[in-house]
């Protein structure tokens, strides 16, 4: 053999013995990559950590329930302020402010005048008025009495007073009865079935109760004349 392949197979040779010892050892070696990955995983039997909470935002806004709703009264409905008069008359005027009036009855006992004015007011609040007495005491305007045929001119003339004065202040629906009281000025209306037919009034109450009062205590009677001499 010649020097130069010689020399070859003898570092041929010192590789593959150094090469072996190194190969052994790889063998022995527990792999790191299957060591690592057996730590990753957690131990059987615990949880896993819980999941980090995302940021919080800013607070739900909570709608709070509303209190219950009180019930309360329907507004009242603008009431007029106590009529003046009727029909242009006003309270305590003598038969003489209208000389459109008729006497009709005179009361000595009571001291009352009343008249019927053919040319007056034809209708109260759109109920037409049949026939309207106008009552005075000791010649000054107190009372009014209006006469009307039908429900429908009650239901008309209620709805009226209603509009114009408010609810009543006093009223029996059973009975068809129904009645205002405007400062010094008392209002009824009334029907009556059995008759179909109704009434509206206006008493100006301060000359009403002295009327009364004249009646009871025999006042407003005319007295004697003297004889003569």
């Amino acid at each position: 053999m010649s020097f130069v392949p010689r020399f070859v197979a003898i570092l041929l040779l010192v590789f593959v013995a150094a090469c072996a010892p190194a190969a052994r050892n790889a063998s022995k070696t527990p792999a790191k990559p299957a060591q690592s990955a057996a730590k990753a995983q957690p131990a059987p039997g615990k949880a896993a950590p819980p999941a980090k909470a995302a940021p919080a935002g800013p607070p739900a806004t909570v709608q709070a329930t509303p209190p219950p709703l009180t019930q309360t009264a329907p507004p009242a409905v603008a009431q007029a302020g106590p009529p003046p008069g009727f029909g242009g008359i006003p309270w305590g005027a003598p038969t003489s402010s209208q000389p459109g009036l008729a006497q009709f009855d005179v009361s000595a006992e009571n001291g009352t005048t009343t008249c019927l004015w053919p040319q007056g007011p034809k209708d109260i609040f759109g109920a037409t008025v049949r026939e309207a007495y106008y009552e005075f005491f000791k010649n000054q305007f107190y009372h009014i009495w209006i006469n009307f045929d039908g429900m429908a001119a009650y239901e008309t003339a209620l709805a009226g007073l209603t509009r114009t004065y408010g609810p009543p202040t006093q009223e029996n629906r059973d009975k068809y009865y129904h009645a205002w009281t405007i400062g010094e000025v008392n209002i009824y209306c009334a029907f009556h079935p059995d008759l179909n037919e109704g009434d509206v009034s206006f008493f100006y109450q301060p000359l009403y109760e002295r009327m009364v009062a004249a009646r009871k205590t025999g006042s407003a009677k005319p007295q004697p004349r003297s004889a003569k001499p």
